[in-house]
């Protein structure tokens, strides 16, 4: 929709209300148009802020604003992993099944999706022990106009073998929720083609990077791990930029944090150079609260280009619904180039900067699962 198109119809009170409990309007989306407006509400939860929506009008430019966020969320790459023990001897590119079909492992008869064409894994070039497979789904969203009712999304899986250790490294690639169910889907069926030709074991189990994986303060040690006390070789830490806290119900407050008790359910804290904040450098605090999300700002140099980005390390199901079995996820919020960039798509150099995380997202996971392991 835009702001002069004049055919399009402003929703409001009920069909704005119905809008705007989507899950695509996030509540932070919500609680920023309302503060622009001077409105602040107790709570930030969507049944406080969208009474104080649908009572009054939105106006265009507000709505454009939202639906653009959405939209830009949706076509945000963003990374998760699996881990599994591998037995196979051979290469993995024949090991795939020949017959894949993914709109067949997805089943979509009741679906508002499928995917395009007939994607299959390849080669990764270079190597024979990885393979990756990229595909585009197309979205058929009938309560749009005509001209808005297609939308298509890009996602990849790609399958590397780690030989010193004997497993499978999943890393896929998602942009709109869809495309995750079909990554999920996908890799659920070749995990069960592997299990019944003997290339993984049948009692082997998928391992991911979970929320509940994690002491609180464990949980900490790895997001920071990950941003503050990185070593990657083409970003380098600049500052923390953006928390997400939850206290602990379970665990008693210090004095210091007594003002939380019974009053806040979630804190989000912007600013800059938070690594500094007592909320990450007292180790005092970890043990009573739950961490969901770090923001930081990194310094990339990447294929000639220079520039800054913020990359968020996050567990979005715990967020969105104290979901423990939340896999962490990487995106990248925003980027900015020094120069003008020269034949590079943004989104592909967003994912380039996150395969350079994912090594390192796995090796400090491990490390950590170590240091918890009982003597």
């Amino acid at each position: 929709m835009q702001i002069d198109d004049e055919n399009a119809i402003l929703p409001q009170g009920e069909s704005l209300r119905s809008y705007l409990v989507q899950p695509f309007v996030s509540k932070g989306d919500l609680k920023t148009l309302l503060r622009r407006r001077g409105v602040f509400t107790s709570l930030q939860d969507k049944e406080q802020s969208i009474p104080a929506l649908t009572l009054s009008l939105l106006k265009p430019s507000e709505f454009v604003e939202l639906q653009q966020l959405y939209t830009a969320k949706e076509d945000n790459p963003k990374i998760t992993t699996q881990i599994i023990e591998w037995a196979g001897t051979e290469t993995l590119i024949s090991s795939i099944p020949d017959d894949l079909d993914v709109n067949k492992v997805l089943d979509l008869d009741f679906e508002n999706f499928k995917v395009l064409n007939a994607p299959s894994f390849y080669p990764v070039p270079g190597s024979l022990d990885a393979i990756r497979m990229d595909f585009e789904i197309e979205r058929l969203d009938r309560s749009k106009s005509w001209a808005d009712s297609r939308k298509r999304f890009k996602a990849s899986i790609e399958i590397q073998k780690n030989k010193s250790k004997d497993e499978l490294i999943v890393i896929s690639t998602h942009t709109a929720p869809e495309t995750k169910q079909t990554n999920r889907a996908v890799t659920k069926h070749l995990i069960s083609h592997f299990k019944e030709h003997g290339q993984i074991a049948q009692k082997a189990k998928v391992r991911q990077i979970r929320f509940c994986d994690f002491t609180n303060a464990k949980r900490f040690d790895y997001l920071l791990g990950l941003t503050r006390d990185s070593r990657y070789a083409t970003v380098s830490f600049v500052e923390v930029v953006d928390i997400g806290l939850v206290p602990d119900e379970e665990q008693s407050l210090p004095e210091t944090l007594g003002w939380m008790e019974e009053r806040i359910r979630g804190l989000d804290l912007r600013g800059v150079g938070l690594e500094d904040s007592d909320f990450l450098a007292n180790a005092k605090y970890r043990t009573c609260l739950l961490i969901h999300r770090l923001d930081a700002k990194f310094r990339f140099s990447l294929l000639g280009l220079d520039g800054n980005c913020v990359i968020s390390l996050s567990f979005p199901e715990f967020n969105n619904g104290q979901n423990r079995d939340s896999e962490i996820e990487l995106r990248i919020k925003n980027i900015d180039f020094d120069e003008p960039r020269r034949g590079l798509d943004k989104n592909e150099a967003k994912q380039m900067i996150l395969k350079e995380l994912e090594f390192e997202k796995i090796e400090t996971f491990k490390a950590l699962s170590k240091l918890e392991e009982p003597a």
